[in-house]
């Protein structure tokens, strides 16, 4: 099976660190060969979505330079799935 490629959008550090791990422990009996690309902020989001080869994206939609509801970024994204969180809500940002 071909590693999955998640991007983790998020500007806190620790935070970031803390749900990788998380995720994958919540994600161990299944055992899915997943790799967090990370991106401190929705500058470099952008320049990843634009690399392509990602699975899906997870966006803190508050970030220090800009929003990431920007509908901007799903046309970086090119049919990548933007999932992003705010005040505990999830939201399908692609559609």
């Amino acid at each position: 099976m071909e590693k999955r490629r998640i991007l983790l959008v998020e500007d806190d550090a620790n935070f970031r660190e803390v749900f990788a791990h998380a995720l994958g422990e919540a994600l161990a009996p299944e055992r899915p060969d997943v790799a967090f690309v990370e991106a401190e902020s929705l500058a470099n989001a952008r320049a990843r979505l634009r690399e392509g080869g990602l699975d899906a994206a997870l966006i803190d939609v508050t970030m220090p330079d800009g929003n990431g509801l920007d509908p901007h970024l799903a046309s970086e994204g090119w049919g990548t799935p933007l999932l992003g969180r705010h005040r505990g809500t999830p939201l399908r940002l692609d559609k």
